[in-house]
């Protein structure tokens, strides 16, 4: 299954943010949104390779503890989500789907 199989933008009311809905996995049923992305380059890193940053907050845990959303692997799901997203549609304020 691709990365972009397992998630969907969805209305979020509470905000003007889309959220991301993560559709298949551990994570099921997840809900959250980004905050902040951010693009940068490691002072000590001599390949001066691209970083990306970002924050998040859980809309909807589905069930979920908040220690599970620390987890490495919680945290490379959303990475890899969001690395698939700034590739299809850019980096624009505003996302728009039709799932």
């Amino acid at each position: 299954m691709s990365i972009e199989d397992s998630y969907a933008f969805v209305h979020n009311t509470k905000s003007d943010i889309q959220g991301i809905g993560i559709k298949s996995g551990k994570y099921h049923g997840v809900i959250y949104e980004y905050k902040t992305v951010s693009f940068g380059t490691l002072e000590d890193n001599p390949d001066k390779e691209v970083v990306l940053s970002f924050e998040y907050d859980v809309i909807d845990s589905f069930g979920f503890e908040r220690d599970d959303f620390g987890e490495q692997e919680f945290g490379d799901l959303i990475g890899d989500i969001l690395v698939d997203i700034i590739d299809k549609y850019g980096t624009g304020e505003q996302f728009e789907s039709d799932d």
